[in-house]
């Protein structure tokens, strides 16, 4: 739909106009690398007010996208780990601040010249965007944890780059820009029948229910551990409902308060999605030595839903190319979880 809106953005350089302001911006840091942005209003490219600390930032509406750049010293331009190190506490510091508003998730690309010399013995240079995963930034989540691991994201993309590169080395850093959008994640709500391919694994619990509370009753199902043939029925489960604690998290609930779910039950949850015939995680507890409860969430074109996960190696059982043993599957399911832990806690 984006891609259909009214062109709202010009350059006011040439006479080119975008649908969004990263397109602008991108046009005009491509074609026009003479004007340095700091902000980028509706239709039009600013130019820059000094900054003794090299950072300058790009749009302020929080409900839209916006870009915070950081630039390198004359010290660490030619060495990534030393321009990581000085400009972690600011970007630490810029991502607390815009969490203040609420959940974020953001990324970081790092803009970069290499060179080699050409085979008629000058020198060749190729501007480069190394890109971190998007990380998600929940109330009360340590963005010390995901800020190295970005880094680490994109020095992995850059010595592979320079192993595969025929030469290229590093001549500078320009900068790197945070790109921070507000996070709004699935919030489960009433009934919704499960695809005939997950019902014929009979590896999942899909409970009845008409109301918002489709986690609170998996997760006493999980604690019931039921075997009936009408196990789905939530009559089965209403009169336990005062042994699962929300305090205050209202239901649905959505993926973002899973954590606090955890602490108050003493429990240890994994979330999953299902899309085009694949499980793919959502959220998912670090210690793969613990007991979880594991649950799916669906979803159709109003709502989405929470169910319990009975048997995790019988509804991933089909996903690899041959048959395995079941020590095999847990070896998957847990190479699954391990690899997952230094992703974000959403499918994009």
């Amino acid at each position: 739909m984006q891609k259909h809106q009214e062109k709202k953005y010009g350059c006011r350089k040439c006479d080119r106009s975008f649908t969004s302001l990263q397109h602008l911006n991108q046009h005009v840091r491509d074609s026009h690398p003479e004007i340095k942005l700091t902000s980028v209003k509706r239709g039009t490219a600013s130019t820059p007010e000094g900054n003794s600390k090299g950072v300058r930032r790009e749009g302020v509406a929080l409900n839209t996208f916006t870009s915070t750049f950081f630039e390198p010293t004359e010290n660490n331009k030619k060495d990534f780990l030393l321009f990581f190190d000085e400009i972690t506490p600011q970007l630490e510091e810029k991502i607390e601040e815009i969490r203040e508003k609420g959940a974020v998730k953001w990324y970081g690309v790092v803009k970069a010249v290499f060179k080699r010399e050409s085979e008629d013995g000058g020198e060749e240079r190729v501007t480069l965007y190394f890109r971190s995963n998007v990380q998600i930034e929940l109330v009360g989540d340590t963005v010390g944890d995901h800020v190295p691991a970005s880094f680490t994201k994109i020095l992995e993309v850059v010595d592979e780059f320079i192993r595969c590169g025929s030469g290229w080395i590093l001549d500078k850093i320009v900068h790197f820009e945070l790109c921070v959008a507000k996070y709004q994640p699935l919030r489960a709500s009433s009934y919704i029948s499960l695809p005939k391919k997950l019902v014929d694994k009979k590896a999942i619990l899909n409970i009845q229910n008409e109301d918002q509370k489709c986690l609170v009753w998996c997760l006493i199902a999980h604690k019931l551990n039921l075997l009936a043939h009408d196990s789905f029925r939530v009559s089965h489960y209403t009169p336990h409902e005062h042994e699962i604690k929300l305090d205050g998290a209202e239901c649905s609930v959505p993926l973002n308060k899973i954590p606090i779910v955890e602490r108050l039950n003493n429990l240890r949850i994994n979330v999953f999605g299902y899309e085009d015939n694949e499980v793919f995680p959502l959220y998912v507890f670090k210690r793969v030595d613990e007991e979880c409860v594991n649950l799916l969430l669906i979803a159709n074109e109003e709502t989405q839903y929470y169910c319990l996960i009975r048997n995790m190696s019988r509804l991933l059982g089909d996903q690899t190319k041959h048959k395995t043993s079941s020590s095999d599957i847990r070896e998957n399911i847990i190479t699954l979880i391990v690899v997952f832990i230094d992703l974000p806690r959403s499918k994009y």
